[in-house]
């Protein structure tokens, strides 16, 4: 079995004590889908328990810090954290985005020691206001061939057994351009030793007051992501 690493970089809308001053009035914008992916936390613990692997997660919103960017790009920053002094925002750098980088480049350098390929996903919600009749969506590169060849498994599997939800690849999340933590890993490993594809899901799934119906889905991402690994 391929070996899969977890990532959920918009896990939380937390704030830390040191910056609730400046932030002070935002807090319904940071407490919203804007601030943070709600589910998505559950939704890769879930999946991380399942395959028995540690979950790679971010504490912070990303309205205070997006680690999902790029490495080093201005775009990780918010209209809210640039109210931030630039000695705070480089703290933030610090102490959240470059921990999980760095956990997650080891990860992946662990796994690639002992396999000749590792799948990384970047677990993800969306408002439905972005994609009504959009229930999964996976994101990956398609010029990479290993990435898109799994992706497009995981897709087929999924459409198979998820029957009445709707599910394609590579909608439109982010602006035109935009670089994400995956790039950044990309840029380090060959599309055969490394594979990262963001799973996108709708938060209505989470939020609708379905539990049974979200543990359905939980289980069919699971199922379906364990017959493409297997």
């Amino acid at each position: 079995m391929i070996p899969v690493i977890f990532s959920c970089e918009h896990a939380t809308c937390a704030v830390p004590d040191a910056y609730k001053e400046v932030l002070a009035g935002d807090e319904e914008r940071i407490t919203s889908a804007e601030g943070w992916d709600p589910g998505a936390l559950n939704l890769a613990q879930a999946l991380a328990m399942k395959f028995r692997t540690p979950l790679a997660h971010c504490e912070i919103s990303r309205l205070i810090l997006d680690c999902y960017t790029q490495e080093n790009h201005e775009s990780r920053w918010s209209e809210c954290s640039m109210r931030l002094t630039e000695t705070q925002r480089e703290k933030l750098h610090e102490r959240q985005y470059v921990p999980h980088l760095s956990s997650l480049r080891q990860r992946i350098s662990n796994e690639l020691e002992r396999h000749p390929s590792v799948l990384h996903v970047s677990v993800h919600t969306f408002d439905p206001l972005i994609h009504p009749d959009l229930h999964i969506s996976l994101l990956y590169s398609e010029g990479r061939v290993g990435e898109s060849s799994l992706a497009l498994h995981w897709l087929r599997v999924m459409q198979e057994r998820m029957l009445g939800l709707s599910i394609s690849g590579n909608q439109a999340f982010y602006p035109e351009q935009t670089k994400t933590i995956l790039d950044t890993l990309r840029k380090e490993r060959s599309s055969a030793e490394y594979q990262g594809i963001e799973l996108q899901v709708s938060n209505r799934l989470f939020l609708d007051g379905k539990p049974m119906r979200w543990e359905a889905v939980k289980n069919g991402l699971f199922e379906s992501l364990r017959v493409v690994l297997d």
